[in-house]
Formats: structure tokens, C-alpha cells, sequence
């Protein structure tokens, strides 16, 4: 459990990230009223907190998505997904935000641990050909796409994401859809 001055740190940077501004250590003292040293001893440092912020949103976020795994009929999974995952932008824009503006904050290993019940499903579906067979490096990024392209864009608050559910949904399957 985070004390309340961890949190009120954390919320200052996901303020600052939602409204676009930088997050330095003088701009978070001055939003959680926390001392810059109580930062470093808490964070370490800035790079700190981002790797715990990072680790957190990523975990709600794929932590939102996986219940669609036990939607059974693996077109239902893969759009279950999407959607949720769409839906967690909508619903957590500084987290989703951040996740985009500051990758190189993710601990690699942290990241693979987290998505693990993710590429396991896609692997066993693969397996048994029912979806196509592709590296699970391109889940993400390929398989995705769609997700996240539609995503930044009403991050930078020129896209309807509620109006393009349906059809990213329906893109995503397209990328995983067994050919043929």
C-alpha cells in the first residue's frame, strides 16, 4: 500500500502528464505540496517514479483486458480485448497517456511478466490454428495497431474513440483471423 505521500506524488505526475506539461521534481513538489527529498526517498529518483508509474498503468491497463479472455469463442476474446482496452484509455486518460509518452520507463521484464496471460492465449490459439500464426513480439504493435493508433489520436483530443469502438474491434480480429 502506497503512504499518502507516495500517492500524492504519483497523482501530481499523472496530473501533469494529462495536462501536458513536464514532469520535473519542481513541478511535482509544487502540485503534491511533497518535499522534492521526500521524492528521492521514496522514488529515488525521477526515473523512479516513472518506472512505477509505468509498471502500475501498464498492469490496469492489461489487467482490464484479460477478462475478456473468458469471453470463450476466440473472436469474442480478441475483440473483448480491443474493446476493453479502448475503454480503459477512455476511462484512465493520464495513465494511458503516460504509457504512450514514456516507454523507455518500462522494465522489460516487468512489462513480459505483466502481458504473460495475453501471449499465452494467443500461443495456445495459434497452436491450434485458431488464429494466425504471427511472433508475439507483433501483438502489440501489429495486432494492435489499430488499438493504438485510434487511441493516441483522442489522447491529442482529435478522435471519437466511443464512434470507433466497432470498427477497431473489427480490425483487430481482421490482423488475427485465421486466412482462408
Amino acid at each position: 500500500m502506497r503512504s499518502r505521500r507516495q500517492q500524492a506524488v504519483v497523482d501530481a505526475a499523472l496530473a501533469l502528464v494529462d495536462e501536458g506539461l513536464p514532469v520535473t521534481i519542481s513541478a511535482l513538489t509544487a502540485r503534491s505540496g511533497v518535499s522534492n527529498g521526500s521524492i528521492y526517498h521514496h522514488f529515488g529518483s525521477r526515473d523512479g517514479l516513472f518506472a512505477v508509474l509505468y509498471e502500475e498503468s501498464f498492469a490496469r491497463c492489461i489487467a482490464a483486458m484479460t477478462p475478456a479472455i473468458e469471453l470463450g469463442d476466440t473472436e469474442k476474446v480478441v475483440r473483448g480485448m480491443a474493446l476493453r482496452y479502448l475503454d480503459w484509455v477512455a476511462a484512465h486518460p493520464g495513465r494511458a497517456k503516460f504509457l504512450y509518452t514514456e516507454p523507455l520507463s518500462a522494465d522489460p521484464a516487468a512489462k513480459l511478466a505483466t502481458f504473460a496471460p495475453v501471449a499465452e492465449w494467443f500461443a495456445e490459439r495459434m497452436a491450434e490454428g485458431s488464429v494466425r500464426a504471427f511472433p508475439l513480439w507483433a501483438l502489440d504493435p501489429v495486432v494492435m495497431g489499430p488499438a493504438h493508433e485510434c487511441a493516441r489520436r483522442f489522447l491529442m483530443g482529435t478522435f471519437d474513440l466511443a464512434e470507433a469502438r466497432e470498427v477497431v474491434a473489427d480490425a483487430v480480429w481482421g490482423a488475427v483471423a485465421p486466412l482462408g
